[in-house]
This record gives structure tokens, sequence and C-alpha cells, in this order.
């Protein structure tokens, strides 16, 4: 006998089947119809033919165009999302999903090998915006945030200063790379501050790429220094000085510990 869990979503009072929801959960992450047929190994006409039977069941329209092709509007997002979501809640098991990045990773690891004899933690390293996008699809129960400024900007959200940091700004000339984590806002609009000149020539993920490279670039003082690496700031740090943030959504007893052994933590 062959048992196999599905999962499937309601929408203005009528189910969408299994198949359906995984057509448009391809092209919500895939972006574009051909590359979510690609993905299933369906021809893009059938793919088309699975949305037009969801926009049909929901009542609404859930994609509209633009100069690169068909895309998911914001009920298909929404949709798309909250599939993701409970695809996501099954797969954890009742867990708290928590996100972080290269910066807070330690912190984090910390805390929860602490908290390892009271709850179950999902950790999942990544960066602020990809963390966020899945936060706002409810896969994410609780993010630390490298940018402060994505909190601030944010409506109906809940969170904490949980931590200080300081950016060193690594002078090679005019032309930077950004960096993938850290409050790399907050280092540009410093400069911006005082008038500097500069222009922004690629982004980087790794710490040896912009050690490699010959552009003037931003990194967390707390990373630098784990690293090892022995970098003189052209800006004092002070100035470039800024909160790291825990956003949570649902409170809980488990999210509560954590919190509570995030007050303790320092970075660095």
């Amino acid at each position: 006998m062959d048992v196999e869990p599905v999962v499937s979503l309601r929408v203005n009072g009528v189910a969408l089947t299994p198949h359906q929801l995984e057509v448009l959960f391809a092209v919500y992450k895939e972006g574009s119809q051909r590359k979510a047929a690609e993905r299933l190994h369906l021809a893009v006409p059938v793919v088309h033919r699975y949305l037009a039977q969801i926009e049909a069941k929901c009542r609404t329209k859930l994609l509209t165009a633009s100069p690169l092709g068909t895309e998911l509007n914001q009920d298909g997002l929404l949709l798309a999302r909250e599939y993701s979501a409970l695809l996501e809640r099954m797969r954890t098991g009742g867990s708290v999903v928590v996100g972080g990045t290269m910066v807070t990773e330690e912190l984090l690891l910390n805390v929860i090998s602490r908290l390892d004899n009271e709850a179950n933690y999902d950790l999942i390293i990544s960066d602020d915006e990809r963390n966020l996008k899945d936060y706002r699809a409810g896969m994410m129960d609780v993010v630390l945030l490298d940018d402060p400024l994505a909190a601030y900007e944010m409506e109906d959200v809940q969170f904490e200063e949980v931590a200080e940091d300081r950016l060193l700004h690594v002078d090679r000339g005019p032309a930077f790379v950004r960096f993938r984590y850290g409050a790399q806002r907050i280092g540009f609009r410093h400069l911006d501050s005082v008038g500097f000149k500069y222009s922004v020539e690629g982004t980087a993920r790794s710490i040896g790429s912009l050690m490699r490279g010959n552009r003037s670039f931003f990194i967390n003082e707390s990373l630098a220094l784990r690293r090892g690496l022995k970098l003189t700031s052209a800006t004092d740090p002070v100035l470039l000085k800024h909160r790291i943030l825990v956003l949570f959504g649902r409170t809980s007893p488990e999210v509560e510990w954590l919190l509570r052994e995030l007050r303790k933590e320092r970075l660095g």
C-alpha cells in the first residue's frame, strides 16, 4: 500500500489540487512559466492550463503581464507564499525556524546550543533579503537582521534590539562592491551624508572575494574579528555603529526562551 501525505489550500471555499499548487509554486520559485515547466518536466501549455484552472477556481486573476513575460500578481504571490508556508510547517514538524546570516551565525549557534534540551530549533543561514522573504511567507518564526533599517521599514512587526556591531570601511578608492551581509545601507548612507562620491560596481557573497578584489567595501567588525582579519577602517567605526535586531511574529515558550538567551549574548 502506497501512502503519501499531501497538502492543499481552500480559496474562496474551493480546494485547489496538489498538482495545481505545485505548478503555482514552481512559477513563484522560478519566476516564469517556461522555467516552471522545465522544473516540473511539463510542456508550457500544460502549465498555462493549470494556471487558468487555478484562476477559475479562485475567481480572481493571479497573473500579470510584464516586459519579461507573465508573472504572479499580488494575489498570486499571496497564494504561493501561503502554500510555501504550509509546506515548511509540514517539514519542520512544529519546530521553531530561525533565520540568520554569517554575521549572526555564531551568536545563534551559541544560543540554540544552550536550548537544545528545552525545545527544537531549525537554524537557516542566508542573507537578510532571503530571510525576510521567507519570514513574510510564514516560513520563519524568528529572524536576526543585520540591517536594522529593514525592520524599521516594516509595518506591524515585533522586534527587539539584541546586539550591537560596527562596520569597517576598507578604502580602495571610490569604486565599491556591496557585500551581501551586514548593514550595508548604513555605510553608504554615511558616505552620502559626508558628500563622498562613490560608485557601487557589483555584489560579493564571500569574504575571500572581498579581500582578493580591488574595490572598497564595508564589513562587520565582529565578522572580521572572528575570521582573524586585521583591517584598518577609513571611517571611524563609531560612526558606523548599529544595532542587530531580532524580528519575531507569533510568541510561544520556545520563542520566549530564544529571546531570553539572545538578550544575554554579544557579538564578536
